[in-house]
């Protein structure tokens, strides 16, 4: 099994990084995407937030999806 690791300080402050959670938010002009509870590492001093290559991966096909129906979706990430 495969270690991800965490990095322990924020490349942008020096502060303390962190698992968490944030909303992922996308405007398409024809309706907003809002995704939240999507797994980040976070920054405790700056707030600066990283989503892992696979969740955003995720997100982009959402993204993608809601492009082409045009329409609201309603969606629930599983990671």
């Amino acid at each position: 099994m495969e270690r991800k690791l965490i990095p322990s300080k924020c490349p942008l402050c020096g502060g303390n990084v962190a698992s968490g959670t944030t909303t992922f938010t996308v405007d398409l002009k024809t309706g907003l995407i809002v995704v939240r509870d999507v797994p980040a590492l976070i920054c405790a001093q700056c707030g600066e937030e990283w989503i892992e290559n696979a969740v955003s991966i995720k997100l982009e096909m959402i993204t993608d999806r809601a492009r082409l129906q045009n329409t609201q979706l309603e969606v629930v990430l599983m990671v």
